[in-house]
């Protein structure tokens, strides 16, 4: 067996904070584009529209930015506190 030396308190919070950022550009980015999809299939976007589509889009990937970096952030010091201790 192998013992796993404990990490450090700075580099949980460093890959915490990598994760919360890496899920703060790419979650917004998904959902933005998943109503955009959302909205063109279903037939209320498209050409002749006013742009609400896209603005609700927009500012539905606006509102999922600080939300996407706390449940990383979390998920990630969860996942770490979790793993086992040798």
């Amino acid at each position: 067996m192998t013992s796993a030396r404990p990490r450090s308190l700075p580099s949980l919070l460093a890959r915490a904070l990598g994760l919360g950022v890496l899920a703060m550009i790419a979650l917004p980015v998904i959902v933005a584009f998943g109503a955009l999809a959302i909205g063109h299939l279903a037939g209320g976007c498209g050409p002749g529209s006013s742009g609400g589509c896209e603005m609700g889009a927009a500012a539905l990937g606006l509102y999922a930015v600080l939300p996407s970096f706390l449940l990383a952030a979390v998920v990630s010091l969860l996942r770490d506190q979790r793993k086992p201790r040798s």
